[in-house]
C-alpha cells in the first residue's frame, strides 16, 4: 500500500501551524518548536494526568505531521491529495 493511501484526511500543515507554501526549513523549525512544547519528557510534574495525556496525543499528531511533511516524497503525495480535496 502506498503511503498516500494510508494518510488520514488531516490538515498536517495546520497541525504544525504552517502555511502550505512553507519551505522545508520553515516546516522543520515549526516542528522542532512544537516538539519541545509537547514532548512528554518536557511536561511539568504538577499537571494533571488528563493534561499530560492531551500533550502526548498532540505530540503524536505533530510527529505524524512531520513524518509526512518532512519527507519530500510523502509531502508531494499529500499535497496532491490535498489539492484534489480542496481543488487547488
Amino acid at each position: 500500500m502506498m503511503a498516500a493511501e494510508q494518510m488520514p484526511k488531516k490538515d498536517w500543515y495546520s497541525i504544525l501551524g504552517a502555511d502550505p507554501s512553507a519551505n522545508m526549513s520553515d516546516l522543520k523549525e515549526k516542528y522542532q518548536k512544537l516538539v519541545l512544547m509537547y514532548h512528554p519528557d518536557k511536561q511539568s510534574t504538577d499537571v494533571s494526568a488528563g493534561t499530560v495525556e492531551e500533550c502526548v496525543q498532540k505530540f503524536i499528531e505533530i510527529d505524524q505531521a512531520w513524518k509526512i511533511l518532512g519527507n519530500e516524497e510523502t509531502k508531494r503525495e499529500y499535497d496532491l491529495q490535498r489539492c484534489g480535496r480542496y481543488l487547488c
